[in-house]
């Protein structure tokens, strides 16, 4: 019959499965009989057990740690992004207002057409955004149109257009200022520049 200290000294291969077919045999009938040695096997079994799962645990910990490092650098890529985006498209597509001393503009009256002509000194190229002004609702519930809002943004110049984009033309007819409460409508980032029917030639 087989002897202790050699089952003692099998146990670890034999619980990890490495043994013949006969040795495992034997140690099987050794465990049967022994009860020195199948506590000692029952500790073995219950040690590798728990380090197995503990490397298990180790490495979901980890799989855990690096995935979250990951996306925590993916959201940090994309908000740069995000940002350089909106910065280019402030900076080349919608502008800031332009102040009094980076534009100089003149009107005129060419027909029955009123024009004011601008254009920027600073070097910058130039965007010019036009809205309508309503009144108040009229019987019908209907606001009419009383003027427009001239609003000249400057930007960097683009790779995109033009050069030569600092100036801009807006026209409106003579007959519209004749009407009630019309009034074009400058919008300068330090102030507003109003032209009415009393102005508009001046």
């Amino acid at each position: 019959m087989i002897k202790c200290h050699i089952v003692q000294d099998l146990l670890p291969s034999y619980i990890d499965g490495l043994l013949s077919t006969e040795s495992e045999h034997d140690i099987q009938q050794h465990l049967q009989e022994c009860g020195v040695c199948r506590a000692l096997h029952a500790k073995l079994s219950a040690s590798i057990n728990n380090s197995d799962l503990h490397v298990e645990k180790t490495e979901i910990n980890f799989l855990k740690k690096v995935r979250k490092r990951t996306t925590k650098k993916m959201i940090t890529g994309f908000t740069v992004l995000v940002l350089i985006f909106a910065l280019l498209t402030y900076f080349f597509a919608i502008g800031s207002p332009v102040h009094k001393a980076d534009l100089m503009y003149t009107t005129s009256v060419v027909g029955d057409t009123w024009r004011i002509n601008m254009e920027l000194t600073n070097g910058k190229a130039l965007l010019v955004k036009t809205e309508p002004i309503y009144g108040e609702k009229d019987s019908n519930g209907i606001k009419p149109v009383v003027g427009v809002l001239v609003k000249p943004h400057e930007l960097l110049p683009s790779p995109i257009l033009e050069g030569d984009n600092n100036s801009f033309m807006f026209g409106s007819t003579i007959d519209s200022f004749n009407k009630r409460d019309y009034k074009v409508i400058l919008r300068l980032g330090d102030g507003d520049v109003v032209f009415t029917s009393d102005n508009y030639d001046n």
